[in-house]
């Protein structure tokens, strides 16, 4: 009960602490999620996985960027196929993700229109979603 508590004040002071570095920052535009330098480890993650998919099929980085943005359902991405697999990267990736999804604004979206009827559906459909954003990053390099 004591670690909760003392992990609760620390979260709060975090939370404090970049509310004022983000108030002394310039306002942020909708869809800042492109900044370059946010979500490196993410980006770099994600270029590992789809570099190894690369090396099973073939290809080129880039073609299979523009594949993958205009349809994502019919390109797969080693690593990221099965529903444990993508539970287990948003797991791993859980406070980017979010942010990500809250700079697209994801979560103003009812689950249902994102066709996820149960909180692991949720789950999945938000990383998959969020897993595009860091391929369209990288797209715009």
């Amino acid at each position: 009960m004591v670690k909760r508590y003392l992990q609760f004040i620390k979260e709060a002071e975090e939370t404090e602490t970049t509310e004022t570095q983000t108030e002394n920052e310039a306002p942020k535009s909708e869809g800042d999620s492109s900044d370059s330098s946010k979500f490196t480890e993410v980006k770099e993650e994600v270029k590992s996985m789809i570099e190894k998919t690369i090396e099973k099929s073939g290809g080129e980085m880039e073609n299979f960027l523009t594949s993958f943005l205009k349809n994502p359902e019919d390109v797969k991405v080693d690593g990221f196929i099965n529903d444990s697999d993508i539970y287990e990267f948003y797991l791993k990736w859980r406070n980017d993700i979010d942010e990500i999804l809250s700079d697209i604004n994801f979560f103003d979206e009812l689950p249902t229109e994102n066709n996820a009827f149960g909180l692991y559906e949720y789950v999945i459909k938000g990383t998959e979603r969020a897993f595009e954003e860091v391929v369209r990053m990288m797209s715009q390099k």
